[in-house]
């Protein structure tokens, strides 16, 4: 580990300080807080890494091992295996009041936390995959940045905050600039590993994206839809409630009178109890006066008796519209006697096409509308505003975190446009959420690394192979050298390398070789006169002599079935099994005059000739001195008597040795 990446190293603590002590005074959320302190925690185990204290370092990444694998778990696992409760009830139990959502570092971070612990534990090493490991850190933190940069407010967060991310950036860089000088050196293999792999890595990242997209889409557009069902649901029972207030209307039509109190209880009891947002049902006489109410609650009692011309203008041209010209009047939304916003319909009570006995007043409270509304939807998972242009008639907050998703649904209440907005909350979505996409992330990243070190492995194996294969043919071309070498030796052993005819040596074997066959000639031949050829017309003159003469003699001797072989010197000898004397001697004689017609000659043009000796073993063991002997006697008479001459010696009869 160089000092460099020390350096680098240890400059991820900077972030990691001014996060946690905040910047501008601004204090980091928890999952920032979480996932800074992670980040340094890794930092520290790699500064012991770099200062020998490996048992410590990795004791260090598997306490940071921990929260990163239970954040990642609650990615992962579906919500009918693990619910949202659980874990938020799991997070309680680590401090009060706080949630999953708060602590847990976002997901592309989280991985790429993983990817370093296990990089640091590792040592970087290519074989267990540090190069991939390292890329994908990476690639998730770039994919967490571009995400960040995004147009929109994710529902699910994948990228940490600044500080964060700076931190796990110098992180990388010193780990980077450590493991380089060893992954140069097997660049080769890496890249044959690396290719395929990352191939796979940005697959699985695009796969990822467009499936968290597609799921996010559709979510949205199925949260949207229940919006637009509960608006719909709603305009449909002001609709009906309309419909059956004509006919609460038309019952009055039957009397000539104003209806008594009693009477007028009697019959609005039965359409306040299905429409329970109706804030008053009243009977309102020809002058505009409110004479009759129901339910009479003490806010409705204050406003009995008020003439509505004078005590609500905002309203008069509905009642007039009622009372003179015998149509149904609606007022827009305008602040009731009761202090309440609402809607108030006037729908006239008719004597005759001129009469008219009075107008029932349905009073709609707006507060009483949206509360009706709102009980409808699970208050504790959704924020409810009631509005028209862009007035805020009523609203509804829950308790937790809304999410960043907002839709509205066109309220047509008796004619009079309201906007309800629906916010569902953060936990209600995540709830609802897919964890494929997820799955798919961890699962592809796990078979990129797989196939890393598969394809690492069969790299390391086949370069192996190829340096066995190599020495193999390396071994196989030696033992071919050594092979040849050693029957070079071998014959050199037994031949002699002037002449390339047998030594001394095979020739002794050939006649132990042939020992019980009988008869067995024995020839030695000398050069006469040879030193002087050496003398006088130098050595390589000499060789050449002897190389024609050994020529000669094996030819003839070979042909006759026996061996011819260079004693030593000018001297030759040949073994001539089952060859008599008498054949022997002829033999010996052509040998003779063969050398003689070569033309070979001395520096004073004399020929070159040979004296032979020949001795034939008729019966007896063989004994070689003997033979030998013999020959060489015959040998020295035929120098003796003037050479170029064959002498041969007795026939041997050799008696067997007591």
């Amino acid at each position: 580990m160089s000092r460099h990446a020390a350096l680098l190293t240890s400059l991820a603590f900077v972030p990691l300080t001014l996060g946690l002590v905040g910047v501008g005074g601004d204090q980091p959320p928890l999952h920032e807080l979480v996932t800074l302190g992670l980040a340094g925690l890794l930092t520290l185990a790699q500064l012991m890494m770099l200062l020998g204290g490996r048992s410590l370092a990795k004791g260090v990444v598997s306490v940071v091992m921990l929260p990163l694998l239970l954040a990642l778990a609650s990615y992962a696992l579906p919500e009918y295996w693990v619910t949202l409760e659980s874990w938020d009830a799991m997070s309680h139990g680590l401090a009060k009041g706080m949630t999953l959502e708060a602590w847990r570092p976002a997901l592309l971070t989280t991985l790429s936390l993983i990817l370093v612990a296990v990089l640091i534990v590792t040592h970087s090493q290519s074989t267990l995959g540090g190069p991939l490991l390292l890329i994908m850190a990476v690639l998730l933190s770039a994919q967490g940045l571009l995400d960040a940069a995004g147009s929109g407010a994710p529902l699910l967060r994948t990228a940490a905050g600044l500080w964060s991310t700076l931190s796990l950036a110098l992180l990388l860089t010193g780990l980077s600039v450590a493991a380089l000088p060893g992954w140069r050196l097997h660049a080769a293999p890496l890249r044959r590993a690396l290719v395929p792999s990352l191939t796979l890595v940005l697959a699985v990242l695009l796969l990822w994206y467009h499936q968290k997209n597609v799921t996010e889409r559709e979510l949205h557009g199925t949260v949207a839809a229940e919006a637009r069902q509960l608006g719909q649901r709603f305009t449909r029972e002001v609709q009906d409630h309309l419909t059956a207030v004509e006919r609460f209307a038309n019952v009055w039509t039957l009397f000539d009178a104003p209806p008594s109190q009693e009477e007028w209880s009697r019959q609005a009891t039965l359409y306040h109890r299905d429409f329970r947002y109706l804030l008053n049902i009243a009977f309102v006489d020809p002058e505009s006066r409110l004479t009759r109410v129901y339910p009479p609650s003490e806010i409705n009692l204050q406003v009995l008796g008020a003439r509505l011309f004078d005590a609500q203008p905002a309203g008069r041209e509905a009642v007039s519209r009622a009372l003179f010209e015998q149509r149904i009047g609606r007022t827009d939304v305008i602040m009731l006697l009761q202090g309440v916003p609402g809607i108030i319909h006037y729908l006239p009570i008719l004597l005759d096409e001129r009469r008219t006995l009075g107008a029932v007043a349905m009073v709609i409270g707006l507060p009483m509308l949206a509360e009706t509304l709102f009980s409808e939807v699970d208050s504790q998972h959704f924020g409810l505003v009631l509005s028209q242009g862009g007035q805020v008639l009523a609203s509804r907050t829950p308790d937790t975190r809304l999410a960043p998703w907002q839709h509205q649904a066109q309220l047509d209440v008796a004619g009079t446009p309201l906007l309800l907005s629906v916010q569902p909350s953060h936990a209600r979505l995540l709830q609802r959420l897919p964890r494929h996409p997820v799955v798919t992330l961890i699962t592809g990243l796990t078979l990129a690394y797989l196939l890393y070190l598969v394809l690492h492995g069969y790299t390391r194996l086949a370069r192996q192979h190829r340096r066995v294969r190599d020495t193999n043919r390396v071994l196989r071309r030696e033992i071919r050298m050594r092979s040849q070498l050693q029957e070079e030796v071998e014959w050199l052993a037994r031949h002699d390398e002037l002449t390339r005819l047998p030594n001394r040596r095979l020739f002794m074997e050939a006649l132990e070789a042939n020992a019980v066959l009988r008869p067995l000639s024995v020839l030695i031949c000398d050069v006469d006169h040879f030193k002087r050829i050496n003398d006088h017309q130098g050595h390589l003159v000499g060789d050449r002599y002897l190389v024609h003469l050994g020529q000669i003699g094996r030819e003839l001797i070979e042909s006759t079935g026996g061996l011819f072989a260079r004693y030593g010197g000018e001297e030759f000898v040949a073994c001539l099994p089952r060859v008599d004397a008498v054949r022997a001697l002829e033999i010996a004689d052509t040998l003779r005059r063969q050398l003689l017609d070569a033309e070979l000659q001395h520096h004073d043009g004399q020929r070159l000739t040979a004296s032979i000796g020949v001795v034939t073993l008729v019966d007896g063991p063989l004994d070689v001195a003997v033979i030998m002997q013999a020959a060489d006697d015959a040998l020295y008479r035929a120098k003796a008597e003037g050479r170029n001459r064959v002498k041969a010696a007795p026939p041997l009869v050799i008696a067997e040795r007591a």
